[in-house]
């Protein structure tokens, strides 16, 4: 019986010391943010709610080897063979790639989305043209299947209808998802495995297309010669087994494995002014394609695989930022453009500057200032929205009429 107690007492004994140690590595790891938090809060009552957010925000992102966690997690639901993690937060298709889904019964109705958009067009000058750019879904229609008890969120439908409402008030558009499983590429190729983003072979094919649709608009062809939009012009550089992307990040590498990344930038002579502004950040760089336009930093980080700053996507105009302007100094008498985009669109709008004057690109959920009326007083000739099916959202479409 002494002995029986006594290993009780040893078991509480290392419990209680496994969670005190455990505490305090994680006050000390996330004691900096909660600090930095503090020194900023505003303290009055009716904040309240909005520091205790901030700092159980601070406590979640910083416990002590949380991405250790998460691929221990992600290794338990792999060895039971499931399909999906945190209540279906992320999922997995019959061919192992990851997806963001939730339940749904139908598609979502985007008419007031779909009205915005026509307002930015009357509210542009009469001589700007105005696209309306669709990029593909992950989930590909006639090759994504889900196992049974999937959920599936209907964006390519919603797709549809937002589509269709824009073609009945005259608005130009493109729907990447057209041609999409006969451009070469190899389906299962498309788009990464632990990513929501399209790989970029797959975004260079959508520049090809759409200079394809731009050279039926305009009486002077972007690339008449075909040879910005030849693939054998660039470099192609692989990088295998580097890249965990936003849905790998929270399932870890041992529930779908990593990706392998290209890097494609121009072997011909390239010359570029690149300015951005998020907040108060902003620079202005200058020189080649791969100077100016590309930061091979994610590509080179060292010992921070989940970490945002390692993800590869972010190669690309450094990422999403508030407003952008690219400009092509080798191509002076070019189309002037604005891109109102999400991140996927980012490496295609990059390879587009090849073959225009000028690109300005707008984030709407970085940019604090009123779109319409940039895109109203800016000299531009052409004014793109891509906006992907899963981001059809209020969040994205801070602009026009809501009636």
């Amino acid at each position: 019986m002494h002995n029986f107690f006594a290993k009780k007492r040893i078991t509480a004994f290392l419990f209680i010391l496994v969670l005190v140690t455990f505490s305090v590595l994680n006050i000390i790891q996330s004691f900096g943010p909660i600090q930095k938090t503090l020194a900023s809060a505003d303290f009055h009552y009716s904040e309240a709610k909005e520091l205790i957010h901030e700092l159980d925000d601070d406590i979640n992102e910083h416990v002590f080897d949380k991405f250790g966690f998460v691929e221990a997690y992600g290794y338990m639901q792999s060895l039971m063979w499931k399909n999906e993690e945190n209540n279906f937060e992320v999922v997995k298709d019959m061919e192992g790639k990851l997806h963001y889904t939730y339940f749904a019964t139908g598609p979502t109705d985007t008419k007031d989305l779909s009205n915005r958009v026509a307002a930015l067009g009357a509210h542009l000058d009469p001589k700007t043209k105005l696209t309306y750019v669709m990029t593909p879904d992950k989930y590909v229609r006639g090759y994504t299947q889900f196992p049974e008890g999937i959920p599936y969120n209907y964006n390519n439908e919603t797709a549809d209808g937002f589509l269709a409402n824009l073609k009945q008030d005259g608005i130009d558009t493109v729907d990447l998802r057209e041609g999409l499983l006969e451009n070469g590429i190899p389906a299962k190729d498309l788009f990464f495995t632990t990513d929501h983003h399209w790989k970029i072979k797959t975004a260079f094919w959508a520049f090809g297309q759409l200079v394809n649709h731009l050279d039926g608009m305009y009486n002077k062809p972007l690339d008449p010669d075909h040879y910005f939009t030849d693939l054998n012009n660039y470099n192609v550089v692989p990088y295998q087994d580097i890249f965990i992307g936003s849905q790998g990040r929270k399932a870890g590498k041992y529930f779908a494995g990593d990706d392998d990344f290209d890097l494609i930038y121009p072997k011909f002579k390239t010359d570029y002014s690149f300015y951005f502004k998020t907040g108060e950040t902003e620079a202005t760089l200058n020189g080649r394609f791969e100077d100016a336009l590309l930061t091979t930093y994610p590509l080179n980080v060292q010992g921070a695989t989940y970490d945002l700053t390692a993800d590869k996507y972010f190669t690309y105009l450094y990422g999403n930022q508030g407003i952008v302007h690219v400009v092509n100094k080798d191509n002076s008498n070019g189309l002037k453009v604005l891109f109102i985009k999400d991140s996927l669109a980012v490496p295609m709008i990059s390879f587009l500057s090849t073959v225009v004057s000028e690109i300005y690109l707008i984030d709407p959920r970085y940019y604090t200032g009123d779109i319409m009326d940039f895109a109203s007083k800016t000299d531009l000739d052409h004014v793109f929205v891509s906006i992907s099916p899963q981001d059809l959202v209020d969040e994205f479409f801070p602009y026009g009429s809501k009636d």
